[in-house]
């Protein structure tokens, strides 16, 4: 991070903050969040959490067991010229929102799962390895190919709300989960 912008170093610290400040409301003593040398956070042992940021606002979310993702952006439409590289057209209309908004959330969908198989797979995916719909209980991302220990169709299950002028996703690994070699 000593080369990167100040703007950038600036979002990582807040970040990190935020993860203390998320070890404080679990009753657990703050401590430490590198950055390992995929720029994916490390986090201390018995702690499995993700951390996102904007211009201005850095949230983090932690649990004590299972992985989870979190994507934050600006609750904007996403221009249509992107609509393609992140979704298929069913997949934004399947939303039932405005359709700008609707590719901004499944955007964060996408982003929020991708972050919560990271830690196991340690894949990278690109936005054409999952299928997300919203369900009655909140967001479902199905991965359409396997990675790492998830087999294609694991589903990431999660939620999302608006709050003030910024869109947050959190989505989990499934509950119980235990790879390919069940």
């Amino acid at each position: 991070m000593a080369r990167a912008r100040l703007a950038r170093q600036a979002e990582f610290a807040a970040g990190r903050a935020a993860a203390r400040l998320a070890m404080e409301r679990l009753d657990l003593p703050p401590r430490a969040v590198p950055m390992g040398p995929d720029r994916a956070p490390v986090w201390p042992q018995g702690m499995h959490g993700s951390i996102s940021h904007d211009d201005g606002l850095a949230v983090a979310a932690l649990c004590r067991v299972g992985d989870l993702g979190l994507d934050l952006s600006a609750a904007l439409p996403l221009e249509p010229a992107l609509w393609p590289e992140i979704a298929l057209p069913d997949e934004i209309e399947a939303v039932g929102l405005e359709p700008g908004l609707a590719a901004r959330l499944v955007f964060g969908a996408k982003e929020a799962a991708y972050k919560a198989q990271y830690p196991r797979s340690r894949a990278l995916l690109g936005f054409d390895a999952m299928r997300v719909q919203v369900t009655g209980e909140g967001l479902a991302a199905r991965l359409l190919r396997t990675a790492g220990p998830y087999g294609a169709g694991t589903v990431f299950h999660g939620g999302w709300g608006i709050c003030s002028d910024r869109l947050i996703v959190v989505m989990r690994v499934p509950p119980g989960f235990r790879g390919l070699q069940q």
